[in-house]
Formats: C-alpha cells, sequence, structure tokens
C-alpha cells in the first residue's frame, strides 16, 4: 500500500534540535499551573513518581492545556507510547538527547518500527522532547518548560493531532539519573 506521510512544520525544522529544561518558572496564573489542579502527581518531583504516574500526569496536563485553547484532547495511543518509551530509555541509557537516535534513527523510523504507520495514506508526527532533575523534572515543570518553547508549543497545540504517545523514563541523558525524569511525547495523526 503507497504510504505518504507528512511532518509538522515544527517538527521538520527542529528535527535536529533539542532544547534541554533544566528548569522552568511560569507565573501561577499560567494554563500549566492551573491544569495542575485537575491532575493528580503533576507536582511531584522524579523521586517521588512511577514511570506510569508521570506518563497519566503529563497526558493529563496535555489534554487541560489543550482544553483551555479550545483544542480536541489527544487519545493515548499505545504503539507512539512504545515508540516514546523506546526513545526516552535510549536517551537516558545512551547518553544523548536529540530527535534522531544514533542507534534506533529518527522519529518516522521508530514510530514505523511500533506500528503505528501501519496500513496508513497519509500521517502527521510531532515530537517533543524534554529532561529535569529534582522539581524541573515534575510533570509540570516539563510541561512549562514545553510551553515557553515556541516550537513545542506549536506541537502541544497542535489542532491537528489526535494521538500521543507519551514515554517517561526514570534517568537523565546527560550523566546522573538520581532524581530525575526523561520524556519523550509523539503525537501524531493517520489517514487509512
Amino acid at each position: 500500500m503507497h504510504r505518504r506521510g507528512h511532518g509538522h512544520p515544527w517538527t521538520r525544522l527542529w528535527l535536529l534540535q533539542a532544547v534541554i529544561f533544566a528548569a522552568a518558572a511560569a507565573a501561577s496564573s499560567s494554563p500549566a499551573a492551573a491544569a495542575e489542579l485537575h491532575c493528580a502527581h503533576a507536582s511531584a518531583a522524579p523521586s517521588h513518581l512511577s514511570t506510569r504516574a508521570a506518563t497519566r500526569a503529563l497526558q493529563c496536563l496535555i489534554n487541560e492545556v489543550r482544553a483551555q485553547h479550545g483544542l480536541l484532547p489527544v487519545r493515548a495511543n499505545a504503539r507512539l507510547g512504545l515508540a516514546a518509551r523506546r526513545h526516552a530509555g535510549d536517551m537516558a541509557g545512551h547518553d544523548f538527547f536529540a530527535h534522531v537516535s544514533p542507534r534506533t534513527g529518527s522519529m518516522q523510523s521508530r514510530v514505523k518500527r511500533a506500528g503505528y504507520l501501519r496500513r496508513v495514506h497519509e500521517w502527521w508526527l510531532g515530537e517533543a522532547l524534554a529532561w529535569g532533575k529534582a522539581r524541573a523534572g515534575a510533570p509540570q515543570a516539563i510541561l512549562r518548560g514545553l510551553l515557553d518553547s515556541p516550537p513545542h508549543r506549536a506541537i502541544l497545540l497542535d489542532p491537528g493531532f489526535r494521538d500521543l504517545g507519551v514515554g517517561v523514563v526514570h534517568g537523565a541523558p546527560r550523566g546522573g539519573n538520581a532524581g530525575a525524569l526523561t520524556v519523550a511525547l509523539d503525537f501524531g495523526r493517520v489517514r487509512r
């Protein structure tokens, strides 16, 4: 079957660049701060979070912010989640922080291997990466940092995305694993 792909403009522009969010400060009136009120474990430090709880908190926070902007929620997708978890683990385990892995290639190739692009005619993908230690690694702080970055904000608030895979692992991509989280957020939409 013929597959035609499209990438999010920001993803294409920033595919080889990554932004490290070691600390994020935002006013308490920000959309990210408001979302914290409804999302369990949003302000918990990495050392007090399971990866499952951090994953759920990030999914909740993202959908709260999308709702505040009048956007539809993104639904959890197991295949995108698998690709995101693998990439987050690869970054934390092999000391790099980038959209392209020296071991597993581009986001498109990772998502394809996970089965998300199987039997589709068109697809759109976007990826946001973050990591943080201590309070800067709390899901709320991760989200603030992403929203403060225009290209990542554009991906999180893209009305075209329907699916989300959240990958969270304990550890940091730049040495030292104590009290840190590494996060890969893989957004997508397919047309079969």
